[in-house]
């Protein structure tokens, strides 16, 4: 059976938390602002999920998983552009100001994942002490 990337998992996680919380309210504000936040998180969260599935595949004998590795980045690149270019056609009156913000926020929010994994082993120790 494949195994499924932890990291890669946790990213989607984190991407997937930052779109409710910066989608859901501006969804009864702002239409428009919140269908940029949408837009952007898909574009993010999209690609990482072709690139969860080709890392899960199973390893052929005596692979070492380069080719693998190139694939899905190829892919998640080609996924990215064509997400962008869909969303510009399609989506007409898209706020880009807002959509680029959340991009970069969506991009850029792996940046808190060390520190993920000590707030679970803190709250494990909170409750060993008491």
């Amino acid at each position: 059976m494949a195994k499924i990337s932890e990291p890669l998992l946790k990213i989607l996680k984190v991407q997937t938390l930052l779109a409710l919380i910066l989608g859901l309210p501006l969804y009864f504000f702002k239409i428009d602002a919140a269908l940029a936040v949408l837009t952007a998180a898909m574009v993010a969260v999209v690609p990482g999920l072709y690139t969860l599935f080709v890392n899960a595949l199973p390893l052929e004998k005596g692979s070492t998983g380069i080719g693998r590795v190139v694939k899905a980045e190829i892919g998640k690149y080609c996924i990215t552009i064509s997400l962008l270019i869909g969303i510009f056609v399609a989506v007409e009156d898209l706020n880009p100001g807002i959509f680029f913000i959340s991009l970069l926020i969506f991009f850029f929010s792996p940046t808190v994942l060390p520190f993920l994994p000590r707030l679970a082993r803190d709250k494990t120790k909170v409750s060993t002490n008491n």
